[in-house]
């Protein structure tokens, strides 16, 4: 079994894989042995949509004859039939636990905070809270893909929280398509999980997932007050996509460059330290020079640390494909490597000034054979020499643009 893309993928790909054990099926690498061969698949990215393609051709031309190759996840609810005119022997389901059991003939069951994963990372524990967003925004394949907004209750989400911690888990992401509406359908918000979730006792980190800045806007004023406790990163993920108004509103994000900037100011002054992950798109229909311009005079502003950078592209389905104005590759191209060089220099000056400082990390995942990735209390990544490990003392030593390199002293 394979799984790709978001967090939420990655925590779905691990429930399927501990309920079919389960269920009395055993998990084998080797593909020319496998019964079933199941990729749950990714959708929001065209460059990810034709790996995925490719995947799925790669399992049919080398698994053994009789295996049955079981596409799920986003693209194949996106795009079932393509896939099955392409690969027409392949089991397409959705993204629902339920379609994935009626192709292997067993006890139908949903996904939910219940339903608990096998972890790829010790340390680390991945819980969905809810599961699709109250955004429609013109060129999103995900929405096609999940288009219901659902949460899950604060209970069952008490319930993988507390197994996460008897687990060893010292890493905890909350994970959806829009944290920050969690809970608006079932009257409550992620402010009053968190109050619930930190009644928890022990050592551990609660990483947030990404909130889109319209509905952050609605819960900054209670969730400021929360980042006073360290079990809670100092870290925030709210995409932008973009600067300019005129564009924003042609994706339909339901907020102005504003909303983000005074967002940013905000957390700043009353969190000290607080880190701000972004995401921009460059090259929309009709995005013009100028507002490429005010992208990075809104980056000038606010200088978040983390910077996720896609080139628009079309995805059957949405609005924005059908849009007049489509950008050329070499547009697109050139507006990512100069946004990329922008992003690097400030970051870069501003990671310098972190060199000599003793911060406390907690070593979480491992980038090589001898090479671990920590995380500083706000969430910013040191990479170390040493293995996973609770919480360590370490000097920051060595600046990169995007990353520090720590030592122990």
């Amino acid at each position: 079994m394979e799984g790709y893309g978001c967090s939420l993928n990655i925590s779905e790909t691990q429930k399927i894989d501990e309920f079919l054990e389960s269920n009395n099926f055993e998990r084998t690498d080797k593909l020319n042995s496998a019964d079933f061969v199941i990729i749950n698949t990714c959708s929001v990215k065209q460059v990810t949509e034709q790996r995925m393609f490719s995947r799925i051709e790669f399992f049919l031309n080398n698994k053994k004859s009789s295996s049955k190759i079981i596409v799920f996840g986003c693209l194949a609810a996106h795009k079932k039939k393509d896939l099955l005119k392409k690969f027409p022997t392949i089991l397409v389901c959705d993204t629902s636990l339920e379609s994935l059991c009626l192709v292997l003939n067993i006890k139908k069951r949903s996904f939910s905070p219940k339903l608990l994963g096998k972890k790829s990372n010790p340390l680390v524990s991945i819980i969905p809270v809810s599961v699709g967003c109250l955004g429609n925004c013109t060129y999103c394949a995900t929405k096609i893909a999940r288009p219901n907004f659902f949460s899950y209750s604060i209970k069952e989400i008490d319930f993988a929280f507390k197994s996460a911690l008897k687990s060893g888990s010292k890493e905890i992401w909350l994970t959806s398509q829009d944290l920050g509406c969690y809970g608006f359908d079932i009257k409550t918000d992620i402010v009053e999980l968190l109050k619930v979730l930190l009644k928890n006792k022990g050592e551990y980190r609660i990483r947030l997932g990404m909130m889109n800045p319209n509905f952050l806007k609605k819960i900054s004023g209670k969730l400021i007050p929360l980042f006073s406790d360290d079990r809670l990163y100092k870290f925030l993920h709210v995409p932008v996509q973009s600067g300019s108004n005129r564009v924003l509103k042609l994706m339909n994000r339901g907020y102005k460059n504003k909303d983000f900037v005074d967002l940013v100011n905000l957390f700043r002054k009353k969190v000290k330290g607080i880190t701000f992950s972004t995401d921009i798109i460059v090259g929309f229909p009709t995005e013009t020079e100028k507002d490429f311009e005010k992208t990075l005079l809104l980056l000038k502003k606010t200088t978040p640390e983390v910077v996720n950078i896609s080139r628009f592209a079309k995805r059957d389905g949405t609005k924005a494909a059908v849009f007049s104005g489509q950008l050329s590759e070499a547009t697109k191209k050139d507006y990512s490597r100069k946004l990329t060089k922008f992003c690097d220099e400030y970051m870069l000056v501003n990671n310098k000034k972190r060199v000599g400082e003793k911060v406390r990390v907690l070593v979480s995942e491992k980038k090589s054979k001898n090479l671990f990735v920590a995380r500083t209390n706000n969430y910013r990544p040191v990479n170390v020499g040493f293995g996973y490990s609770s919480f360590v003392d370490v000097e920051i030593v060595e600046a990169f643009p995007h990353f520090f390199k720590g030592e122990t002293k």
